[in-house]
């Protein structure tokens, strides 16, 4: 940790009480609205398939379900690419082990399929149960049953939305202070990246790491990195690790490296985090940012 003169307008007069700052103002939340459903994407992917979705919802209630589908198949080969998302999967090639072998389905779109390809795509369908929901009205609209089946397969994308949410809150602080002092700043940033906009070197950990952010003020390149964790877990300890020997790397003479982070997880795994506070120079939370510490920091360049 070095320090910082901010910290005594705050009381924060030793390494220790400024650890204690840190982790005594992590934020349980930076959950916003938007954060449980991304509405927008849910209904997005609805529409593009309703077409085909309000096809097969002819088949519901029906007797001879699947001879009627086959025909289905042979008028409307459309219906098809449907399926894999009827079963919440994406993918449009599916394989499925049975006893003597493995076999391969694909749903992609095509104008066409063969009366064996047709065979075997009803045979899937049946075994998958999707007839029997059907036939006995299990499912009254295959629309809305759809929009159900998305919104359960997109809270898979809440994590990268916590992240996203972590990386747009510190950005709003970032932008402010570079159009204060007219910095110049860069998001997602590979070393490549770095030389080619500031022609400046980075020496990162791995080939493909990109930065979160890189502010340019001047002399010195600071690069910084942002993480939100809501829960512990063993995770944590490698993260804080992985940063330390990242800071390691890349502080030079004219690179430095920050590390923002926040979320009550950190509170399962404090001493990983005090090891990588007490070796990173600058390591704060969204509460630090707020006092105005990153622009200190920064400011000290001009």
């Amino acid at each position: 940790m070095k320090y910082i003169d901010k910290y005594k307008s705050m009381g924060i007069l030793s390494e220790d009480a400024a650890f204690e700052h840190l982790t005594s103002t992590f934020k349980a939340t930076i959950k916003t609205y938007d954060f449980f459903v991304a509405w927008g994407k849910v209904i997005g992917n609805v529409d593009k398939i309703k077409i085909s979705l309000n096809i097969l919802n002819s088949l519901i209630g029906e007797d001879d379900i699947e001879n009627k589908f086959y025909n289905l198949v042979r008028e409307y080969p459309e219906v098809v690419s449907v399926i894999p998302i009827l079963i919440a999967e994406r993918r449009k090639s599916i394989k499925i082990a049975e006893i003597d072998r493995d076999i391969e389905y694909d749903f992609s779109k095509r104008k066409s399929y063969t009366e064996t390809e047709i065979k075997q795509i009803t045979y899937f369908v049946t075994q998958c149960g999707l007839f029997k929901l059907l036939s006995d009205r299990s499912i009254k609209n295959l629309v809305d049953y759809v929009i159900g089946v998305e919104v359960g397969l997109d809270t898979n994308a809440r994590k990268n939305r916590s992240g996203d949410a972590m990386e747009g809150l510190i950005e709003v602080y970032i932008k402010a202070i570079c159009d204060k002092y007219g910095y110049k700043y860069l998001v997602q940033a590979t070393a490549n990246k770095i030389k080619e906009v500031f022609n400046k070197d980075v020496v990162t950990d791995k080939s493909e790491r990109r930065f979160d952010f890189v502010i340019n003020v001047g002399k010195m390149l600071y690069l910084i990195e942002v993480n939100y964790y809501s829960g512990g877990g063993s995770k944590l300890k490698s993260v804080a690790g992985e940063f330390s020997s990242l800071y390691t790397l890349a502080k030079s003479d004219t690179t430095h490296f920050i590390w923002i982070t926040d979320g009550e997880g950190w509170l399962t795994a404090k001493r990983p985090l005090r090891e990588a506070f007490d070796h990173i120079d600058y390591v704060m939370n969204i509460d630090m940012l707020k006092q105005s510490l990153l622009e200190e920091i920064l400011v000290k360049e001009l």
